[in-house]
């Protein structure tokens, strides 16, 4: 057994060195036939595998750890560029949005030929006892008082509570505390509408003889001075009728025409209102989908053809 194991181990080393000399040979071209290279070929052939099999899976993962320092700093360097672009963007949009505010709310004030001027909204909260307040970036120095009147672009937003020099404070239409005299469009029925604290408006009216009807769209009475309110803006448009039996008032919900939770850009009324502009200021109705009308014209039965008895007949 164990000299089978020594023959074995010399025939390898044999053939081990035997491979070697014909491979170093082969590379120094000086194998005297091309016999001789097909057989360094073929007896060098299962070590040279051997050895790549081993050299390559080393060498392979040797150059992954060098360039995997490379590959994380490019990762970390595209997703420092993409937080830029993305903040970009969103910038970019927020100007975008500002600017169509903008046009919009100056649309109306030329309109009803106010004399104005735009704010932003720097912060939205609550001051004393009111819950639903916004602070805007004009004050005192750019003409703003107290008990002026706010717009944006579909109609009333606000009233100013209070002015510092730089800065102002003013109650949004949604709080509880909010109430503007107003009147429906055409009728020129009088009415309260109110805040709830909610999206939408509470509207009363005092006379229950009063026709109230869902569409209906309300704009405001106007103020004693014109302060704080201007006859003439846009609200909202009813939406909901409520009626009590025998009740002396009628009152409905309000849908206010400004999404007061998604305005950044806003107007300040500093000018009185000369006249009322009625009905002018509020925003065309929708227009009613065309029904389509299919007109089916029928085709007549071809006559039947004689046949050739009836001819004779």
């Amino acid at each position: 057994m164990g000299n089978d194991k020594a023959r074995s181990r010399f025939f390898l080393s044999a053939l081990l060195i035997t491979s070697l000399l014909l491979i170093t040979l082969d590379l120094r071209g000086n194998l005297p036939s091309e016999g001789l290279r097909k057989i360094s070929a073929t007896v060098g052939a299962p070590f040279q595998n051997f050895f790549n099999s081993i050299y390559r899976p080393v060498s392979t993962f040797t150059g992954d750890v060098f360039s995997l320092g490379r590959t994380r700093s490019k990762i970390s360097n595209l997703q420092k560029e993409n937080a830029a672009l993305k903040e970009e963007l969103s910038r970019t949009n927020a100007i975008k949005n500002e600017v169509k505010e903008l046009k919009s709310v100056l649309d109306l004030a030329g309109a009803g030929r106010y004399k104005i001027v735009p704010a932003r909204i720097i912060a939205v909260g609550s001051a004393g006892s009111f819950s639903r307040t916004i602070q805007l970036d004009v004050g005192s120095a750019d003409g703003i008082k107290k008990d002026m009147s706010i717009i944006a672009g579909g109609g009333l937003v606000a009233r100013i509570l209070s002015v510092s020099k730089s800065s102002s404070i003013a109650l949004l239409m949604d709080d509880e505390t909010f109430k503007v005299g107003v009147r429906l469009e055409s009728s020129g029925t009088s009415g309260v509408v109110s805040g709830t604290g909610g999206s939408v408006l509470e509207l009363i009216l005092l006379d229950s003889t009063s026709d109230l009807r869902v569409g209906q769209r309300v704009v405001s009475r106007g103020s004693s001075n014109s302060q704080p309110f201007l006859p003439g803006v846009p609200v909202g448009v009813i939406t909901e009728v409520n009626q009590s039996a025998g009740s002396l008032t009628k009152s409905a919900v309000v849908k206010p025409f400004v999404d007061l939770n998604r305005i950044s850009v806003v107007a300040v009324i500093v000018s009185k209102s000369k006249t009322d502009p009625r009905d002018a200021l509020l925003p065309s109705p929708p227009k009613p989908t065309p029904t389509v009308t299919v007109f089916v014209t029928p085709t007549p039965n071809p006559s039947p053809t004689p046949s050739v008895s009836d001819s004779k007949q």
